[in-house]
C-alpha cells in the first residue's frame, strides 16, 4: 500500500470517527427517533429525496420498504439497498 493510500485511509477513518461522535452527542435515543421517522415514511409510502450514509454514499429518491431492528431496506426504480440504521448520517432533503 502506498503512502498516499495510507494517508487517505487514515483521513477517512478520522472523518468516520468524527461523524460517530457527533451522532452520539446529538441527542439520547437518536437511532430510535430515526427508526420511528423511517417507519412513518414507510407507512406514508412517500419517496425520500436523499439518504446520506457514513461511508459517503448517497441514496436518492428511494422509498422505505422495510425497517427491521438495525436494518432498513430502501428501494428505487433501479436498486434495492439494505442499510444498517447506524450507518445513516442524515436523510430527507438536506
Amino acid at each position: 500500500m502506498g503512502v498516499k493510500n495510507k494517508v487517505n485511509r487514515e483521513e477517512n477513518d478520522d472523518e468516520s470517527h468524527l461523524i460517530l461522535l457527533i451522532r452520539q452527542t446529538a441527542s439520547d435515543g437518536n437511532p430510535s427517533d430515526l427508526r420511528r421517522q423511517l417507519v412513518f415514511a414507510k407507512e406514508l409510502g412517500v419517496p425520500v429525496s436523499r439518504v446520506n450514509l457514513i461511508n459517503g454514499d448517497t441514496l436518492q429518491n428511494v422509498i422505505v420498504k422495510e425497517v427491521m431492528g438495525d436494518l432498513v431496506i430502501f428501494q428505487n426504480h433501479q436498486t434495492r439497498s439494505n442499510v444498517a440504521l447506524s450507518s445513516i448520517v442524515s436523510w430527507g432533503s438536506f
